[in-house]
């Protein structure tokens, strides 16, 4: 299983989910994050990583999606111990039965505000902003995955994970290419839980899948998606763009030292001449 952060599908710019998050940094269920975190008291360290299937990503020269907010769900009685999705692909990157009319939904289309909040009403939930945070599906794909989010969350049990995303780039064979994301978001509810002063690292598993129509559409995985070293096992790589903001230190660093140590060869072989017999000054 891959992890780009943790998802794997390809999607065009524009692709969004709609905003349940007021400028004042208030959720649709009233509460500011700031005001969630003071409510709760201990709280533990909660991280979430991307990754992706092999499947239909291997079409892909890159595929960038940039997250914008998390929205995680506590849970309730209801929702406690139960395990689903409303679109998703299982790791052959064959889409579920529901997924095919998810697939003519618009991404940019506006859900109804009241929808989310109604259903999950009795347990709530708390938005993480991921600042646009980027992911190439290509590079977590397996057993890889990226972080996206480094946090907190109050202690806890919690159930499902939505994941939103402000943009989408996909290039196969060199062109951009028509990926969707159904419903405009990505949602898996799987239990887990948040022990005051232990960390836990959920791992949200993305799909690409192949339309009929030549288009792609991204889903989650739920059988590849959990806890990580409980219900999945992955190894955390570096964001692409990151490791090449590395690599280029490391080379400037590289290239002055080399200029350096020829700057010192230099000025050795000017003191050997100068030091030779017969190249005295006329005032010696």
């Amino acid at each position: 299983m891959a992890t780009g952060a943790g998802v794997g599908v390809g999607l065009l710019a524009g692709c969004s989910g709609s905003s349940d998050s007021g400028s004042d940094g208030t959720s649709d269920d009233g509460t500011s994050d700031d005001a969630t975190m003071a409510d709760g008291g201990a709280v533990g360290a909660f991280r979430l990583l991307i990754s992706d299937q092999p499947a239909a990503i291997g079409d892909f020269d890159s595929l960038n999606v940039s997250f914008s907010r998390a929205r995680i769900f506590r849970a309730s009685e209801e929702t406690e111990d139960t395990a689903t999705e409303t679109a998703t692909a299982d790791p052959t990157g064959t889409a579920t039965a529901d997924s095919t009319e998810a697939e003519t939904t618009d991404p940019t289309e506006t859900e109804t505000p009241d929808d989310d909040a109604d259903e999950d009403a009795d347990g709530g939930f708390v938005v993480r902003d991921l600042d646009g945070a980027t992911v190439d599906l290509t590079e977590v794909v397996g057993d890889r995955a990226i972080g996206v989010l480094d946090g907190e969350l109050e202690a806890g049990r919690y159930s499902k994970i939505e994941l939103y995303a402000e943009s989408v780039e996909g290039v196969v064979d060199g062109e951009s290419v028509d990926v969707k994301i159904p419903s405009g978001k990505l949602q898996i509810t799987k239990p887990f839980e948040v022990v005051a002063g232990e960390s836990v690292e959920f791992v949200f598993d993305i799909n690409v899948v192949k339309k009929g129509n030549g288009g792609y559409n991204l889903l989650p995985v739920i059988s590849e998606s959990g806890v990580a070293g409980r219900d999945v096992d992955v190894e955390e790589v570096s964001n692409g763009a990151d490791a090449d903001d590395t690599e280029s230190s490391t080379d400037d660093d590289e290239e002055t030292e080399a200029e350096t140590t020829e700057i010192d060869e230099t000025d050795r072989d000017s003191v050997t001449e100068s030091g030779r017999p017969g190249n005295e000054t006329a005032a010696e």
